[in-house]
């Protein structure tokens, strides 16, 4: 190939030469010779019918100006089709006849003009001899005959007229001249007769005559013939050189091609001899363009058999000994897929090979091996004393090539290739055609990841959808319940305060209210895994919650469980709920717990951890940035990639009946994700779980306090309008009501509070009522009453959370929200908080 290459400038020079003798040897094109005397030939028979045509207007005997149109017409074409004559012929000729035929352009020009003034003026004049001409013949019959000195005049002027138009001499002028001026003289005649017009044609036909007769003269001596000949003469000289200096150059051309063929034979001699080794890599790069073809369309599952095959073919057609594919784990540490072929007779690469030439590949130090962004070592042995080397000899390599995988600064693993029975040097040509392959390796494993990345977000997408849909159920249970135990709490209460607390009623009383305190956390349960909660965020540091809700574990778990904390940093803080990520906290070592079948040890570690981008979990995205995860990790008997998915849906559970309600792990995630954090799940089956909770890190300086609530208050016979659509909760609110010193009137209907307040709005001092109730919502009725009277006082209440946004309550006047179950301490401080002050 050398040699070739030194031979290949040789004959591109003679190519050169050759090519301009072939330029210089062409002989003047014999069609444009034809056309260029066509056209000079039209040119002087288009000048000549000017003239003729010119004559022959000026003597009247043209009915048009086509001819002339046309002649002009002849002119211009001809010019045209001799703008090219100058590029035909060599630069000193050249510049001749352009000069030449910007010359004869000009003379064309020029005629053009004196024609275009000829048509005009002539027009004038021949317009005004036919009209002098024909007065003069009607005023020489009857009956304009009869006047003789008209008659007479006229005759003169016609006769004057006649010899000027012949001979326009000055002479000829003056007669014409004193006759139009006799006639213009005689007195207007008795018979009508209109001398004036003859007079104006006649002065028009003295002024034109000298001009267009002028124009003839100028148009009859233009040069165009003389400089037509002129452009002839230079062009047919400079024709007769060029043809034979084309003689000349055709005799080198000959010497030229004989050297050439002898270039070309010895060339030829030299390509055969590279033959060989041209098919081959052919061969290679329709193997490459072969295996793109089949991973295009390979079925995702066939995508690991599909690249064991490729290496198969890859390195067979190389001539190599070993071709592996080696993936990087996640973690950086050690190879996490591998694929490999050797040829028989050699040992595939063992596990620690594999490891140790994906350390040395991605980690390669030693300068002088890049050859088209890889790494090409021809010879081990040549290597110097070092990391590289050492690793490359106990793999038993030769000759080793490295393909990186991945972009740079994201290397995903390696392509490599041995030869361990001799050393081998490769070529450029072959080592980019190796890349190419690990390209397309790279492009086939990121559609396989990017399809399982599909593939989990769709599960998530799922998961998500039926935990929203069962969500909205438990909501709207939780709603119902709420209600229910507003009864059996208050009436609790209240009777709880009128027991002896020694008697054995108070405490029966107390176990029931008790058991209702229960229930209501289970609605909180179910409300906060809906989403449907209220929301009482603050800075919770999270070491002193683990403290606390470890110290209620060892409390409530067997002593066979051991609870083991790692929570390094004192200063972990979130945005929360303290008592519902202690739920969260507890819920998950209980389940932990119960996985170990109640003997074992349960891990809990606190760690940072930052993403910089967007990161796919088992059971959400966390989005980029800084988080607080908590992970409890179990060595019980582990999870199904099954059971993972449907984890965290309400009721469902892997206990036997009676073992479990299902909603532990539910309000688990309806805690975390109003928290806005996310969940991950590793486990499997025999192996244990790991549960991690990341909640986003509370910036610095967000502090939120909680404020000191006022001591209980009473009323001083104030009146409360109560509504609510269950009449046990009006009569129990009524009672709590006044027990609280108030004035309470109930209504179990929004239309019949609303026309108890129209007949008369100062009689209330404040309003409490549900929301959700038929025909007409609390929100509704708060805003019929603030219409009414815009500083009554409406507090809303209701089974599940505020039915509208915070700060659009005003605008409907109402100015608190409380949460069913209620207490009467919650009534009591929301209703004196609101009350307009005492006068």
């Amino acid at each position: 190939m050398k040699r070739i290459g030194r031979t290949a400038p040789v004959v591109a020079a003679l190519l050169v030469a050759l090519t301009w003798l072939l330029v210089r040897s062409a002989s003047p094109d014999p069609v444009l010779h034809e056309r260029t005397l066509d056209a000079l030939r039209m040119l002087s028979l288009n000048n000549a019918a000017l003239h003729r045509d010119v004559l022959r207007a000026r003597a009247g005997l043209l009915r048009n100006y086509d001819p002339l149109v046309r002649s002009v017409d002849g002119l211009r074409g001809a010019v045209i089709g001799l703008q090219t004559l100058g590029t035909a012929l060599d630069d000193s000729a050249g510049v001749a006849i352009n000069r030449q035929l910007e010359r004869l352009t000009a003379a064309v020009d020029e005629q053009e003009a004196l024609v275009d003034a000829f048509k005009s003026s002539n027009a004038l004049l021949q317009n005004s001899l036919s009209y002098l001409n024909h007065a003069a013949h009607q005023l020489d019959a009857p009956p304009w005959r009869a006047e003789g000195e008209t008659s007479r005049a006229t005759g003169m002027l016609a006769n004057a007229m006649l010899r000027f138009t012949g001979e326009p001499t000055p002479e000829a002028a003056a007669d014409v001249t004193a006759a139009i001026g006799r006639l213009a003289d005689l007195p207007p005649s008795a018979g009508g007769t209109d001398v004036q017009p003859l007079v104006t044609h006649g002065r028009l036909i003295v002024a034109t005559l000298p001009d267009v007769d002028g124009i003839i003269t100028r148009l009859l001596s233009s040069p165009t013939d003389e400089r037509a000949q002129a452009l002839q003469d230079l062009y047919l000289e400079a024709h007769g050189r060029a043809a034979a200096r084309a003689t000349t150059f055709r005799l080198l051309l000959y010497l030229a091609a004989v050297v050439l063929a002898a270039c070309l034979g010895h060339l030829f001699f030299r390509l055969r001899i590279n033959a060989r080794t041209l098919r081959e890599r052919l061969a290679f790069e329709n193997l490459i363009a072969e295996t793109s073809t089949r991973f295009i369309n390979l079925p995702l599952d066939r995508t690991a058999q599909g690249i064991d095959d490729a290496l198969a073919r890859l390195a067979d057609g190389a001539g190599l000994d070993r071709a592996y594919l080696l993936l990087g784990a996640a973690t950086g540490m050690g190879v996490e897929a591998a694929h490999g072929w050797s040829r028989q007779g050699i040992a595939a690469l063992s596990a620690d090979c594999r490891d140790l030439l994906l350390a040395t590949g991605l980690r390669w130090q030693l300068p002088g091996h890049d050859r088209q962004g890889c790494i090409h070592v021809p010879s081990v042995a040549a290597l110097p004393a070092g990391r590289e080397r050492a690793a490359l000899m106990a793999c038993a390599i030769r000759s080793w090539t490295c393909v990186p995988l991945g972009r740079t600064g994201n290397r995903i693993g390696l392509l490599g290739f041995d030869m361990t029975r001799r050393e081998r040097q490769m070529a450029d040509d072959d080592i980019a055609l190796l890349r190419m392959a690990g390209e397309i390796f790279v492009s086939a494993i990121e559609r396989e990841q990017a399809a399982a990345r599909r593939a989990a977000l769709e599960m998530q997408l799922r998961q998500a959808q039926r935990l929203e849909a069962l969500g909205t159920l438990a909501g709207g249970i939780a709603h119902n319940f709420n209600n229910i135990l507003s009864a059996i709490l208050g009436y609790a209460e209240m009777a709880l305060a009128h027991l002896p607390r020694d008697s054995r009623t108070f405490g029966h009383v107390r176990e029931a209210h008790r058991a209702g305190e229960r229930a209501r956390d289970v609605i909180d349960q179910i409300l906060t895994f809906s989403r449907r909660a209220e929301r009482r965020h603050q800075r919770v540091a999270m070491k002193p919650m683990l403290d606390g809700a470890i110290a209620l574990l060892r409390a409530s778990l067997p002593a066979t469980i051991e609870l083991h904390l790692r929570a390094p940093s004192a200063d972990a803080t979130v945005i929360g709920d303290e008592a519902q990520l202690q739920q969260v906290v507890m819920n998950l070592c209980t389940n932990a717990a119960h996985a170990m079948n109640g003997r074992g040890i349960v891990a809990l570690e606190l760690d940072s951890i930052t993403f910089d981008e967007a990161a796919d979990l088992s059971h959400g995205t966390a989005a980029r940035g800084r988080y607080w995860c908590l992970q409890v990790r179990d060595s019980g008997h582990g999870i199904d990639p099954a059971t993972i998915e449907r984890i965290f849906e309400p009721f469902f559970t892997t206990k036997a009946v009676g073992l479990g309600t299902g909603l532990g792990l539910a309000s688990v995630h309806g805690i975390v994700a109003d928290h806005g954090g996310v969940l991950n799940v590793r486990s499997r089956p025999g192996a244990g779980s790991t549960f991690e909770v990341y909640i986003a890190a509370a910036d610095p300086g967000d502090r939120r306090d909680d404020e000191a609530e006022p001591p209980l208050p009473h009323g001083h016979g104030e009146t409360i309008l109560l509504v609510d659509d269950e009449q046990p909760l009006v009569a129990l609110g009524e009672e709590m009501l006044a027990e609280l010193g108030y004035e309470p009137v109930g209504f179990d209907s929004g239309s019949a509070a609303l026309a108890a307040f129209s007949a008369d709005p100062q009689r209330f001092d404040l309003v409490i009522a549900d929301e959700v109730m038929p025909a007409m919502t609390g929100s509704e009725l708060a805003l019929a009453m603030h219409r009414l009277r815009p500083d009554i006082p409406f507090i809303l209440m209701s089974g599940g959370v505020m039915p509208i946004e915070a700060d659009q309550t005003h605008m409907v006047g109402i100015c608190a929200f409380l949460k069913k179950p209620l207490a009467s301490s919650d009534i009591a401080r929301a209703v004196a908080r609101h009350l307009p002050p005492r006068a």
